[in-house]
C-alpha cells in the first residue's frame, strides 16, 4: 500500500491522530490501534501487526477481519493506495466478491 500524495498528519494527544486526505478534502481520527494498522500496511507488515495482536491474546479470525476492515476504510477514506495497476486492483476486487472466477 502507499500514502498518496497530500495526506497530513498531526497527533492530537490522548492516542488520537488526526489524518486529513487533501485531495478526497476528507478528515479522520485514528486511535492508536488504527494508527498501528494504517502505518504496518504503508510498511507491507500487516501480517507481523496481525501476528502481535494474536500474541496479545485476541482471537486470530477477528484479528484478520479486524484488520481487513480497518484497512479498507482506510483506503475507502484515501488514506491508503494500493500499489497495484488500478486495472489489476479492480480485479483483484471483484475477485475477492467472487464476481470474477
Amino acid at each position: 500500500m502507499l500514502t498518496p500524495p497530500r495526506i497530513h498528519a498531526a497527533d492530537i494527544g490522548h492516542g488520537t491522530t488526526a489524518v486529513l486526505a487533501v485531495r478526497t478534502s476528507t478528515w479522520v481520527w485514528l486511535n492508536e490501534t488504527s494508527v498501528r494498522i494504517w502505518q504496518a500496511a504503508l510498511t507491507n507488515s500487516l501480517p507481523e501487526l496481525e501476528e502481535e495482536f494474536v500474541a496479545e491474546g485476541y482471537d486470530r479470525e477477528q484479528v484478520r477481519e479486524a484488520v481487513q476492515r480497518n484497512v479498507r476504510d482506510l483506503t475507502d477514506s484515501g488514506l491508503l493506495e494500493s500499489a497495484l495497476p488500478a486495472w489489476r486492483a479492480r480485479l483483484g476486487r471483484r475477485t475477492r466478491r467472487g464476481m470474477v472466477a
